[in-house]
């Protein structure tokens, strides 16, 4: 097949297509005969697991969707395209495959069976001579330049177009006496229909490679061109803090992103720029006089994509009031189940030793130096409740909510990623699978407890676990077996948290280098 570097599957069928060549001018075997139906057994078996790895990745184009419709939305599409006219494709290949069986077998036949495995008349006539192998050249083309349509830079995907050419490629081909034949001829003349039947299985299995690729390009694309965050913080914004006893507090809240590793320029109204601290820009002033001060400005930052400088005008204010209750988070306002949730109270103008902070419902708050640690044990809301002791009179200052969450999922990896390209030497010298907390404040973790490694060796699926969060030898072993541009698969995975808990993460796909 003399389109590029082939992938161990066309491999095999160029093995097969040195069979037939050989046997032209004899009878073919039983032998042989049973060898296709191998072969097409395999590749059969290949295509139903392609399938069902394409459905974990669409499963997770649904919940991203779910998640941010207005970001994923456009990929989303683009994926259920990908997957409506690669069935529509598998089932025309499929549906030439029965036609040709039918025809030969009449109308008990059975694909798994084939009774006239040797005749090549048949798949001749249907193929060639009424143009059926034409036909499905056309459908295969126009898939391919379709799937290329939605690769949005073509220059800077060229492994994934290469990827896609190749599997579907329809040149003409060059024969062992080197004569150029069209790709119909060359895959379904002279061939029995044992041979025949394996070869579109064997499409079909290309069909589903390609959408497998498509997806994972289609998915690495939500966050192209957007802004990384690395820390995410529950914000409450209120026009004012400060009310008067009988008033209306309102109050706005919102999760609020950052990125710690980028500095963002921030220039105030009078022209002076905040220093910055982990990507926030840190404004202080003095409040001698009561009453509202408003203070603003613009933040400036440069879009990841295409460089251009983003401007974010602000504008806000602040009051100067009598004593008051403070209670501010020291992560988020949010308390995780766990871990030690530290908390900063004060009430100003009185002794950290004069105020008393009690905490509702399943819960408990500790003193730790200056500062208060909250323990909770079940997820809802919870409110800490100040009192402050003013020479001897007590009196309540108020209380604030808070939300308890579970610790979120850690995300497994290995070698630092949780899909692509990795090199094969790399993959090797990995220990195991890690599990990784990303974006998360709390100095937790979590430990691999048991994964299981999967790949496609000789058209067949080979799988070997593990209990622990390293590499077996017998994983290892499997791994260097595998030619380069071979998928990796780390299914199964399970890790257990200091927080107590057991969690099935996420799966990871690799392609050797």
């Amino acid at each position: 097949m003399g389109h590029g570097k082939e992938t161990p599957r066309q491999k095999m069928i160029g093995m097969m297509y040195l069979v037939l060549t050989a046997l032209l001018a004899l009878n073919v075997s039983a032998e042989v005969l049973k060898a296709f139906e191998l072969i097409d057994k395999s590749l059969r078996n290949s295509a139903v697991n392609f399938e069902k790895k394409n459905d974990v990745v669409y499963a997770a184009f649904d919940k991203a969707a779910f998640e941010f419709p207005d970001k994923v939305k456009e990929w989303k599409d683009k994926a259920d395209l990908v997957k409506a006219k690669s069935k529509e494709l598998f089932d025309a290949i499929q549906n030439l495959k029965i036609l040709v069986v039918s025809t030969a077998d009449g109308p008990e036949y059975d694909l798994e069976n084939i009774q006239k495995k040797d005749d090549n008349n048949i798949p001749g006539e249907i193929l060639i001579l009424k143009g059926g192998g034409k036909e499905l050249q056309t459908k295969i083309e126009a898939h391919r330049a379709e799937m290329i349509s939605l690769i949005t830079d073509t220059a800077k995907s060229s492994g994934v177009v290469k990827g896609v050419m190749d599997a579907l490629n329809t040149d003409p081909i060059t024969s062992r006496e080197g004569l150029l034949k069209p790709w119909d001829d060359a895959n379904f003349n002279h061939l029995p229909l044992a041979g025949v039947v394996a070869m579109l299985s064997k499409m079909q299995a290309d069909v589903r490679n390609v959408e497998a690729d498509m997806l994972a390009y289609l998915y690495t694309n939500i966050d192209a061109g957007s802004f990384k965050f690395n820390k995410i913080e529950a914000i409450v914004k209120a026009p004012s803090n400060y009310i008067i006893k009988g008033n209306k507090y309102e109050a706005e809240v919102f999760i609020a992103a950052s990125d710690t590793t980028v500095t963002p320029e921030i220039k105030l109204s009078n022209g002076s720029a905040l220093p910055i601290k982990e990507g926030k820009g840190i404004f202080t002033a003095m409040g001698n006089t009561v009453g509202y001060t408003k203070w603003g400005g613009v933040i400036e930052l440069k879009h990841p994509a295409s460089g251009e400088i983003m401007k974010y005008k602000f504008d806000a204010e602040y009051q100067v009031a009598e004593p008051s209750l403070v209670v501010s988070p020291t992560k988020m306002n949010v308390f995780y189940i766990g871990v030690e949730n530290p908390v900063d109270i004060s009430v100003s103008g009185v002794p950290q030793d004069k105020v008393f902070p009690t905490i509702s419902g399943d819960a408990n708050i500790t003193r730790s130096g200056n500062s208060y640690i909250v323990k909770v044990n079940k997820t809802g809301d919870v409110s800490i409740s100040v009192s402050a002791d003013f020479s001897g009179d007590k009196k309540m200052m108020g209380k604030k909510d808070f939300r308890v969450k579970r610790v979120p999922d850690p995300v497994a990896t290995v070698g630092g990623v949780s899909s692509g390209p990795i090199d094969k030497n790399l993959l090797i010298a990995v220990p195991g699978v890690r599990a990784e907390l990303a974006n998360f404040d709390f100095a937790l973790t979590f430990t691999i407890i048991e994964f299981k490694v999967s790949a496609m060796v000789k058209g067949f699926e080979r799988s070997e676990i593990s209990k622990s969060s390293r590499f077996t030898p017998q994983q290892l072993e499997l791994i260097r077996s595998l030619p380069s541009g071979s998928k990796v698969y780390v299914e199964s995975v399970r890790a257990s948290g200091q927080d107590g808990s057991t969690r099935n993460l996420n799966n990871i796909i690799l392609q050797l280098n």
